[in-house]
């Protein structure tokens, strides 16, 4: 929900009751608190929460995973370094992906699947293909822009559900029921993944080809998000922001859905995002978001949302954390119509 919006912003409807968040999983036994339970117990905000990347590349690997990707025990180790290199040039992510459930490994060498999704607003798409020697992924361009062939080559509903429990353990406790349960949604693709980032969201999802993430989701809030993006509009009290799409746009977009009461996917864009001269050297770094709504029956306005950095207190910010750590966070800090 949105923070830190005081006297500046402007008045506004309540947020909705159907905008909070619509399921809170059992909490654990106090000796037992994990980072999904202690990062609701101390009132994070899960918006503007995306992960930063545009492009992924999408290998699909049965498993047992370790605690990063791409695997060097399933991928031989030059190829899994080849990869991880083409991928960090390209500003991209490698995931890899198997289905929900328990799979018994296959006889032989079966070919599996590989895919590049783009999240970009302009070249919404996945490429699909198929591998059956690690080698064979050493001739994908990682940085290539998609074809629009690329619709006809596989599914372009596709959900992505964390299950990496080598990096987390509650991604793999609360992220695996998530998993089997979007099986079941009519039109997606589902694949459990390796990290895409936020463990303390657990369970968190990914849509693809839009890039929209989801978090701290049981099997039946997740079944809800999907419904609600199917219908065009998004579970705002579970959602993290959209993937590649700068973290002050994200906390922008998601101040703007809740001050207006309006969930539809379509219902902003984005004019300008500028970072913006503090008023002393110390003060917070700012930015300055032009969005523009259009409601369902009304003209396109166009409102200013100034946004906040500000760093956390410290905390254990994963399962396997040792030590505290503080993390940078993004909040819509005033609201007003532009031009007032």
């Amino acid at each position: 929900m949105i923070r830190d919006i005081g006297s500046s912003a402007v008045s506004g409807p309540a947020f909705p009751e159907a905008f909070l968040r619509t399921s809170q999983a059992p909490p654990l036994a106090p000796s037992l608190v994990r980072c999904a339970d202690a990062a609701r117990t101390r009132g994070e905000p899960i918006e503007a929460s995306a992960a930063p990347y545009s492009r992924y590349l999408l290998v699909e690997v049965p498993g047992p995973w370790g605690g990063s990707a791409p695997d060097e025990r399933h991928l031989d180790a030059p190829v899994a370094r080849l990869l991880a290199g083409a991928a960090a040039s390209a500003s991209a992510n490698v995931l890899l992906i198997r289905r929900p459930g328990r799979q018994r490994p296959a006889a032989g060498s079966p070919r599996r699947a590989w895919a590049l999704a783009d999240t970009a607003p302009d070249a919404e798409r996945v490429l699909w293909g198929s591998w059956e020697r690690a080698d064979d992924l050493l001739g994908l361009d990682v940085a290539a822009a998609l074809p629009a062939t690329a619709a006809a080559s596989g599914p372009q509903r596709v959900v992505l559900t964390c299950t990496n429990g080598k990096r987390d353990l509650c991604c793999a406790v609360r992220g695996r029921p998530v998993a089997e349960a979007l099986a079941a949604a009519p039109g997606w693709d589902s694949w459990e993944s390796t990290h895409l980032g936020g463990h303390r969201f657990a369970a968190t999802i990914m849509l693809l080809p839009t890039g929209d993430m989801f978090g701290w989701l049981d099997q039946r809030s997740a079944a809800t998000a999907v419904d609600r993006f199917d219908a065009g509009r998004l579970l705002l009290g579970h959602y993290r922001g959209r993937s590649g799409q700068p973290v002050p746009v994200q906390a922008a977009l998601h101040a703007a859905a809740i001050r207006l009461g309006d969930s539809r996917r379509q219902a902003f864009r984005l004019i300008k995002a500028e970072q913006v001269a503090a008023a002393r050297p110390d003060d917070a770094e700012l930015w300055e978001i032009l969005l523009s709504h259009r409601a369902e029956r009304g003209a396109e306005v166009t409102y200013r949302v100034t946004v906040a950095r500000a760093t956390g207190s410290p905390a254990l910010l994963s399962c396997t954390d040792d030590l505290p750590k503080a993390e940078a966070r993004y909040a819509a800090i005033s609201f007003s119509r532009a031009g007032r």
